[in-house]
């Protein structure tokens, strides 16, 4: 029988449970961001997200704002927000056995946010961006020499992020420190070639060169010419620094990261109703197509653009190296909580068994947090243009090669510098895709 005091405990528990649930996953908070920003209403995500709450302590929240603000302009303020999150992160590096503790009872969402590791490497990478858009390359730098060292901190277990070291050697590179960009370059090869399997990138051409050149400028002719014969590229020579000319660098932050859903099992450990269990995990759908693009300028300098990050690839492979131990801890909790299902039914018959498993089942929900604001890749272009302000337009094709929107920006270039535009591109042009279809059909 179950007494009133018991059965008034186990709905509380029940109710405290559901109400749980809608704190859970992404949270309301960052899907409506994701919503917004799926319809390319950058103006909107940001509102949501500059609204004061609570949340705004959280390395999740302070993620996504950082990156909203940086798509509106507001790169001193991204920053400012970015550090935020980057110090919670450290902070947060010893998980407290209370937190363990909830996540084996109740769910992963009770662990804090930290990020997987390529999102705290990126999270360098986006505030030396930043600094780069202030023209502040010293603390660009800083940043780079920041994520080095968090990703030499996992040892025996590294998972070195080949754009963040390829930036590297472009930031140092334009501060003129060609030793430093040297090495940057090196390593950014040898990490693209480690990780080709799990991005599908390979070594990109505009790295090759950017390798070559620098080798040139400081006189390691006997790497070179290895270099050139690896590459297949004999009959690569650096182009002179013209006079009257300087260097744009863009990179664009194409598309939405993906979005992590959930997908769960429920089985019945016996005839009885009570002796239910549900086990939930993360996964990805399947990835969305990705978008191209090229740089046209002013002087009919072309270029096209070149993908150096794939996040969609390094999330799913984050997400396939944990899943293991998420499932396994499912697994874990899926037992205690059957447990309890059991001594609620002992202790206060089938109706308290069943309310049990109520909250059991509501709780049961997998972790599908992520820091949604991301791109799904990086791509970028290198091209020379003559001194002064410059119009330039970056043109995206869908897979299909058809025109589905453009960029158009005004730069101004400085004699014998690297000017950099950092460029934001979320969904395709509704308007110009009708209009390219129509075309296509004529």
């Amino acid at each position: 029988m179950v007494t009133y005091s018991l059965l008034i405990r186990i709905i509380a528990l029940t109710i405290a449970s559901i109400s749980l649930v809608g704190c859970m996953g992404l949270g309301s908070k960052a899907a409506s961001m994701r919503v917004e920003l799926e319809a390319g209403h950058v103006d909107n995500a940001y509102a949501i997200a500059e609204k004061e709450d609570s949340s705004e302590k959280e390395v999740l929240a302070s993620l996504n704002k950082g990156m909203l603000r940086r798509m509106k302009g507001d790169y001193q303020g991204s920053n400012k927000i970015f550090e935020v999150a980057k110090n919670h992160i450290e902070e947060l590096y010893g998980v407290s056995i209370t937190e363990q503790a909830g996540a084996l009872i109740v769910n992963d969402t009770l662990r804090s946010y930290v990020g997987d590791r390529y999102e705290q490497v990126l999270l360098h990478a986006y505030m030396a961006m930043n600094y780069i858009q202030l023209d502040d390359l010293d603390s660009a730098r800083i940043e780079m020499k920041q994520a080095d060292v968090k990703m030499m901190e996992w040892g025996e277990d590294p998972e070195d992020d080949p754009f963040v070291r390829y930036l590297s050697g472009i930031i140092y590179e334009a501060l003129g420190e060609m030793d430093q960009a040297v090495i940057s370059y090196r390593l950014a090869k040898k990490t693209y070639e480690s990780t080709t399997e799990k991005q599908n990138i390979g070594v990109p051409a505009l790295l090759k060169k950017d390798l070559l050149r620098s080798l040139a400028s400081a006189g390691f002719n006997d790497e070179l010419r290895i270099l050139k014969k690896e590459f297949k590229m004999g009959k690569f020579n650096p182009k002179p620094v013209v006079k009257g000319y300087g260097e744009l660098i863009v990179v664009l932050n194409s598309g939405l990261a993906p979005l992590r859903e959930e997908v769960s099992i429920r089985a019945a450990t016996s005839r009885d109703i009570v002796d239910f269990v549900k086990i939930a995990v993360p996964k990805y759908p399947q990835p969305k197509l990705s978008y191209s693009a090229r740089l046209i300028a002013s002087n009919r300098a072309v270029a096209k653009l070149e993908k150096v990050e794939d996040i969609d690839a390094l999330a799913r492979a984050a997400l396939s190296k944990d899943l293991p131990v998420i499932t396994a801890r499912a697994i874990a909790r899926a037992v205690v909580k059957h447990e309890t299902q059991e001594t609620a039914k002992e202790r206060g018959g089938a109706l308290a068994g069943f309310i049990a498993t109520v909250a059991n089942v509501a709780t049961e929900q997998a972790d599908t947090r992520s820091w949604i604001s991301l791109p799904q890749n990086i791509q970028m272009a290198r091209v020379r243009l003559p001194v002064g302000m410059n119009k330039i337009r970056i043109e995206i094709y869908n897979a299909s090669g058809m025109l589905v929107d453009m960029i158009n920006k005004q730069v101004l270039v400085k004699s014998g510098k690297s000017t950099f535009l950092t460029e934001h591109w979320l969904v395709p042009n509704m308007g110009m895709r009708a209009v390219a279809e129509k075309n296509r059909k004529l």
